[in-house]
């Protein structure tokens, strides 16, 4: 994303200290396929979670992560891919100074927990750092089968 881009309220979010953007959602999919490219500071991570509904993938198109799944942890540099099978615990770290990535779910519905654990991005710009609020992501996740297990990776 670019900070000259305009901001869409429908599709543009500050999530816990990032900047989401929902490329498409089930609606654009005939619910199959969520899109969402994300913005990240040196240091972001979401709680340790699992996804009942859903297997997830992660493209990273600059910056490097380190990834978590079930227990082994994984580097990944731009045009790294990891896979994410729905059931298994996951969380990642942003290791560089700022990250972006793309997020892709299916079946698509995921981008509606990331709304309601969200606000409307003010501008097309990454908000102030801010731990994720991880008791906003908990009241958000159950409607849709997202458990959160964990911590954040430090």
């Amino acid at each position: 994303m670019l900070a000259t881009e305009p901001v869409a309220p429908e599709r543009d979010r500050w999530f816990a200290g990032t900047l989401l953007r929902i490329v498409a959602d089930r609606a654009d999919t005939g619910g199959a396929l969520t899109v969402m490219e994300q913005q990240l500071s040196e240091g972001f991570s979401p709680p340790l979670h699992v996804h009942r509904r859903e297997d997830t993938a992660i493209l990273v198109l600059e910056g490097e992560l380190t990834v978590a799944v079930d227990g082994a942890e994984q580097t990944l540099a731009p045009g790294g891919f990891v896979w994410l099978p729905r059931g298994l615990p996951h969380s990642f770290r942003v290791d560089s100074a700022e990250a972006r990535i793309l997020e892709l779910a299916t079946p698509g519905g995921i981008e509606g927990f990331h709304v309601d654990a969200s606000d409307v991005a003010a501008s097309a710009t990454l908000p102030q750092p801010e731990a994720p609020d991880v008791a906003r992501m908990i009241a958000a996740a159950a409607a849709y089968e997202v458990d959160i297990v964990g911590p954040p990776m430090s």
